[in-house]
């Protein structure tokens, strides 16, 4: 079984919580065999890290029959918040947002964060208190950037790695990122849990919704295989049906 009949077997999983178009214009259809309909031509901007490198480009093949739909897949490797001098998200973002013109952004980052914010000093160790309130900054300009040019934000957090002090940081991270979506009703998946055990520790091998154990992270125990794609998929798909027919909520 290829990974894009995979996805489409994974699809039927969430039809248990999305309905069709004619019953209910508040959410996408999805339907088994890879083809789903949007109310109205809905583009997808897939924004992040090396993870969205590589989750992305398999996100616009397995979405290929999914008609109004379109996605944009600008992942950028070694990328994150806390570099904009080395890569400045919230510039490209901007770009994006006028030139494509996204219903929706998804951005995944987060696992290259923990390190000095540049343009800040005096903040301490990474993930300290005050590094925190920096760093919420800049999801805070991500937030702003998108309700300016009316798009639905959905971020995903780091996922756990098999590598300390950084898998602490991560995991504060992801209670930050988690936290902020709550206070700005921004969607919120959290790729620490949907890859790794109930506790979000580490998992190098997961059971997939059809019953096989499959591979899910490379042997550097860091960057995420084609299966673990499709586990990061099939969380996210409900999160873009819900919203991928609205119009935008006026106190977005």
């Amino acid at each position: 079984m290829n990974r894009f009949t995979q996805l489409l077997f994974l699809s039927v999983f969430v039809l248990a919580t999305l309905v069709s178009c004619s019953s209910n214009r508040a959410y996408m259809h999805l339907e088994p065999g890879g083809k789903g309909c949007a109310l109205k031509p809905t583009r997808i901007l897939l924004t992040g890290d090396s993870l969205m490198e590589s989750m992305g480009p398999q996100m616009v093949k397995a979405m290929k029959g999914y008609k109004n739909i379109t996605l944009r897949p600008i992942g950028k490797r070694s990328t994150g918040l806390a570099r904009p001098d080395y890569y400045n998200w919230p510039k490209v973002l901007e770009e994006n947002l006028i030139s494509f013109r996204p219903q929706i952004v998804v951005m995944w980052v987060g696992t290259n964060d923990p390190q000095n914010i540049y343009g800040h000093k005096g903040l301490g160790q990474p993930l300290s208190e005050a590094w925190k309130k920096a760093y919420a900054k800049k999801l805070l300009e991500i937030h702003t950037l998108c309700k300016k040019y009316k798009a639905k934000l959905i971020f995903i957090g780091p996922p756990a790695v098999d590598e300390e002090p950084l898998d602490s940081q991560l995991r504060e991270l992801e209670k930050l990122m988690a936290k902020f979506c709550k206070l700005h009703k921004r969607g919120y998946v959290s790729s620490r849990y949907t890859l790794g055990d109930r506790k979000g520790r580490y998992l190098h091998e997961k059971r997939m919704p059809n019953g096989r154990m499959a591979t899910i992270r490379w042997n550097d125990r860091v960057h995420i295989t084609g299966d673990g794609n499709l586990l990061m998929m099939h969380e996210l798909l409900p999160y873009m049906g819900t919203g991928i027919a609205n119009k935008p909520n006026k106190k977005d």
